[in-house]
C-alpha cells in the first residue's frame, strides 16, 4: 500500500498514474472489510479494468436534470439519477467543461465525492467502464432469464413484510398484492412521511428495515448515499436486491456484502438515449433504449 502511494506521488505521465491506480486497488481489495461500497466498487473495477485490451476514452459527460450519463469512444454509456442539487444559483458545478477531459478511471474516483453531481458523474463512469468489462467476458457476467420482481421470494405461508430504498412507482402495485406490510425510505421532500394513500409507509428512517423479510434498493443509493447503512439496517432481509439503471457496476462488491441480485440497464441506442437525457427525460423515456439485465448472486461475489 506504502508503496503504491509513493509511486502515486511521483507520477508526472499519464500511463503511470493508471498503474498506480491499479496497484491501489489491488491494496484496497486487501481491506475489503474497511471500505465502503462505493470504495470497494471502484477498486472492483480498476482492478478488473487491467484485464481490457484498452481502456476507452471519455467522449461525453453530462449531468441532465434527470440523469446524468458518461460516454465512451468504444460506444458504451453509463447512467446514473442525477441528484438534487441546491447550489442557489444559476451554476450548479464549478468544475463543468472540464470532466470529459478527464480519462474514464480518474472520472470513476467521483463516485467516493462530497458533492452529490460528481459522485453521479462517478457513478456513470463506472457503470460506463462496468460494462466494457462485462462484454469482454460474458461467461463471468451471464445475464437471468428470470425478471427482476420474478426472483423475489414470496412465501404463501410466513412473514413478507418488503423494505424499499428509495420509491419505485412502477414496483407499487406489484408489492401491495403480494407484501403483508410495505415501507419505503426515502430523504424525498415531495414524498411526505406517514401513510401513503396508494399503500406504503414513507420514513426517513433507515432503522425501518431492520424487520423487512425482502429489501429493495435503487441503484441510485450509490450516488446519493445510504447504501452501506441499508444493508446494516437489513438484518432479518432473506433476500436484498439492488435495482434502476444507476446499479450498472460490477455487482461482486454488492455480493460480498450479501445482496442477492443486482438488475440494471445496458444502453443500447446511444443516440436516443442521450438525447431523451439531454432533454430532461427519465428511466421512463429512455428505458426503451437499453436492454434491462439481471445478475444473480451464485459465487458468493468471487
Amino acid at each position: 500500500m506504502e508503496a503504491a502511494q509513493d509511486l502515486g506521488r511521483n507520477l508526472t505521465d499519464r500511463r503511470f498514474k493508471w498503474v498506480y491506480m491499479k496497484e491501489l486497488a489491488v491494496a484496497n481489495k486487501e481491506n475489503i472489510d474497511m471500505m465502503t461500497l462505493q470504495e470497494e466498487i471502484i477498486a472492483e473495477v480498476t482492478a478488473r479494468s487491467t484485464h481490457l485490451d484498452d481502456i476507452p476514452d471519455v467522449r461525453m459527460v453530462a449531468i441532465s436534470l434527470g440523469y446524468t450519463f458518461v460516454e465512451l469512444d468504444n460506444g458504451i454509456m453509463g447512467v446514473c439519477f442525477t441528484p438534487r442539487s441546491n447550489s442557489g444559483s444559476c451554476a450548479h458545478y464549478s468544475g463543468a467543461g472540464a470532466l470529459s477531459e478527464k480519462p474514464v478511471l480518474e472520472l470513476c474516483l467521483l463516485m467516493r465525492a462530497r458533492h452529490p453531481l460528481e459522485r453521479s458523474v462517478g457513478v456513470a463512469a463506472v457503470n460506463a467502464l462496468s460494462h466494457t468489462i462485462m462484454a469482454q467476458d460474458p461467461d463471468q457476467y451471464r445475464f437471468s432469464e428470470k425478471d427482476f420482481l420474478d426472483l423475489l421470494p414470496f412465501h404463501s405461508h410466513g412473514s413478507n413484510k418488503v423494505g424499499m430504498v428509495g420509491h419505485i412507482g412502477p414496483f407499487m402495485s406489484f408489492l401491495k398484492k403480494r407484501a403483508d406490510f410495505l415501507v419505503v425510505v426515502d430523504d424525498n421532500p415531495d414524498l411526505k412521511t406517514g401513510i401513503m394513500e396508494t399503500g406504503p409507509v414513507i420514513t426517513r428512517d433507515v432503522g425501518a428495515l431492520k424487520d423487512a423479510d425482502i429489501v429493495i434498493i435503487t441503484g441510485s443509493s450509490a450516488a446519493v448515499g445510504g447504501f452501506d447503512a441499508a444493508l446494516d439496517a437489513a438484518e432479518s432481509a432473506r433476500f436484498i436486491g439492488v435495482v434502476g439503471p444507476s446499479a450498472g457496476w460490477l455487482p461482486q462488491p454488492a455480493f460480498r456484502r450479501g445482496v442477492h441480485a443486482v438488475a440494471a440497464t445496458k444502453i443500447t441506442d446511444l443516440s436516443k438515449a442521450r438525447h431523451t437525457i439531454l432533454e430532461g427525460g427519465g428511466t421512463p423515456q429512455f428505458i426503451d433504449y437499453g436492454r434491462k439485465y439481471t445478475l444473480v448472486n451464485e459465487s458468493g461475489g468471487q
